[in-house]
């Protein structure tokens, strides 16, 4: 099995844990997608950078933004998860 520098779970918890934090509401998969798509950057020593991802987070089909709008913006979510994702590893 192949070393990570963090885990599947660890990346969907710091998710989870960042949409709490910036006390927002999902009704669909978000979280799992997220996660998805940061646990595919993720290396033996270290994960890529924001900008070689942020356009494979961006196209994710949810209703997160919609349902947090005027709370959150795409680039200030995804941005803050990816640094306390790389905070992590």
């Amino acid at each position: 099995m192949e070393n990570r520098c963090i885990s599947r779970t660890d990346i969907l918890q710091s998710t989870l844990f960042h949409i709490q934090i910036k006390q927002c509401q999902y009704i669909d998969n978000f979280p799992e997608a997220v996660t998805e798509v940061i646990d595919s950057v993720v290396g033996k020593k270290s994960i890529k950078e924001y900008e070689q991802v942020k356009r494979r987070l961006y196209r994710i089909k949810t209703n997160f933004f919609k349902i947090n709008e005027g709370k959150i913006k795409k680039k200030d979510f995804f941005e803050g998860l990816y640094q306390r994702i790389q905070n992590k590893t």
